[in-house]
């Protein structure tokens, strides 16, 4: 679970009627959470442990029989942290004349080196026997440290006037998500606490519009977008179930006069049925989603 809250300090140079140019400072608030539960992890473990010599033992089947007796519900890693991170925009505009504009902009990777709580109700034993599972603490709760990179991102776009009455806008953004990898807590030693592998590759969004200008009070838009799910099959997971999606959209704008006017807009989005392979447990996802928004405007 991850909430961030995006501070932006910006500003624009004209430097003549075809060039502008951006750049900004952005300040990121994140605070995250991670919570993995047993589900069946207790029967796996003691499988892995009666296939493995210490099953041969005393102490390692007495701990096969504990880890046989794991509640699914049994909390296995926590991990929670708040912190800031910095990052930077830039933007150019070009206008050919005022039916026509194209701009190119890019938002950098932010960097967020959390550090926060870590604990899970596991057995300590476990720690003894070099299981894929995630450090136990016996839930007693120590420091741990995670880094979490936001991707950067390039945006292409345009604008096209090609009548008095129709536009056409179109938008092509491309994020740099193959920078992350894995999630990885570690302890103050430098111990790993918990790794899941994640594998990302770099996804892209494209969209395409159009606004019919239907006199001076009313602007009717409407839009049709792709976006490309950074998750490899082979590497989606339940926690991260992503997909490729579809996107419809439409709005309208309302000008009660040339300085106040309000904009209403709907979109539908369609996540494509996945397949979702974990150990010997398949499971389908699919996402849909309606999303509405208004907004007023005041021009001063």
């Amino acid at each position: 679970d991850l909430e961030t809250m995006n501070l932006n300090l910006s500003g624009a140079y004209r430097l003549n009627n075809a060039w502008s140019f951006g750049l900004g400072f952005n300040a990121v608030y994140a605070r995250a959470k991670i919570e993995r539960f047993a589900g069946d992890l207790g029967q796996l473990v003691a499988g892995q442990i009666m296939q493995s010599p210490a099953g041969q033992t005393p102490q390692g089947q007495a701990l096969a029989a504990t880890a046989n007796g794991i509640d699914s519900n049994t909390k296995i890693a926590h991990l929670n942290g708040n912190q800031w991170g910095f990052g930077w925009n830039a933007g150019i505009l070009y206008e050919l004349d005022k039916n026509n504009r194209y701009a190119l902009t890019y938002r950098s990777e932010v960097k967020i080196d959390f550090k926060g709580n870590y604990s899970s109700d596991l057995n300590r034993a476990f720690n003894n026997y070099g299981l894929p599972i995630p450090t136990a603490t016996g839930g007693a709760t120590q420091s741990g440290y995670l880094t979490l990179n936001l991707p950067e991102m390039w945006e292409v776009s345009g604008y096209n006037r090609v009548d008095p009455q129709w536009a056409i806008h179109y938008s092509l953004a491309y994020t740099s998500w193959s920078q992350f990898q894995q999630l990885k807590a570690t302890s103050t030693s430098g111990d790993t606490l918990f790794q899941k592998h994640e594998g990302f590759k770099d996804a892209y969004r494209i969209a395409l519009g159009t606004t019919y200008y239907y006199d001076d009070n009313w602007t009717f838009r409407t839009g049709i977008a792709f976006d490309d799910s950074p998750v490899p099959a082979q590497n989606r997971s339940i926690s991260i179930p992503d997909q490729d999606r579809f996107w419809l959209s439409a709005g309208t704008t309302y000008a009660f006069n040339k300085d106040a006017s309000v904009d209403v807009g709907v979109s539908y989005m369609h996540g494509q049925s996945v397949k979702i392979n974990e150990g010997p447990y398949q499971f389908e996802s699919e996402g849909k989603a309606w999303l509405f928004g208004t907004n007023f405007n005041y021009a001063f």
